[in-house]
């Protein structure tokens, strides 16, 4: 038995892909790096219903979330834990409105997105490239809150 567990705040993260088969990225005002969009769920709230907040929040587009994809557990350059869940989804949209926390985005075929993005984001843009670009999840009812 592990003497110590991990203590982790749990953040969800969008791998969108528009209609050409791009992924959806966003660059941080705090540091310049490059993310998923997405972030932490509030006490309580749903997990899709977070995601979908998040993502309209920083971006200004609506979404179809899908299946997960990747997981990841880590503990930052703070040693404060994370646990974040990656998500399939998809938008017809590719206007974005980026918010006040990311200075830019870009819409990057999945092999460029992933020499921008840190390793975690980088496995679950992979994960989804390895699957069909179109087309519904198996179990429809991942699509609902």
């Amino acid at each position: 038995m592990t003497d110590e567990l991990l203590r982790a705040t749990v953040s969800v993260r969008g791998v969108i892909l528009d209609p050409r088969g791009q992924n959806l990225i966003l660059q941080r005002a705090t540091d310049g790096e490059w993310e998923l969009p997405g972030g932490r769920l509030a006490p309580g709230e749903p997990v899709r219903r977070g995601l979908r907040r998040e993502i309209t929040e920083e971006t200004g587009i609506s979404v179809e979330i899908h299946t997960p994809v990747a997981t990841n557990a880590w503990v930052n350059d703070d040693e404060e834990g994370r646990f974040a869940v990656h998500y399939k989804c998809y938008t017809s949209q590719r206007t974005i409105d980026i918010s006040d926390e990311h200075v830019d985005s870009a819409w990057m075929l999945p092999e460029r997105a992933r020499r921008v993005l840190n390793e975690p984001q980088t496995a679950a843009v992979q994960a989804v490239s390895n699957r069909p670009a179109t087309g519904q999840p198996a179990d429809q009812s991942l699509s609902q809150d």
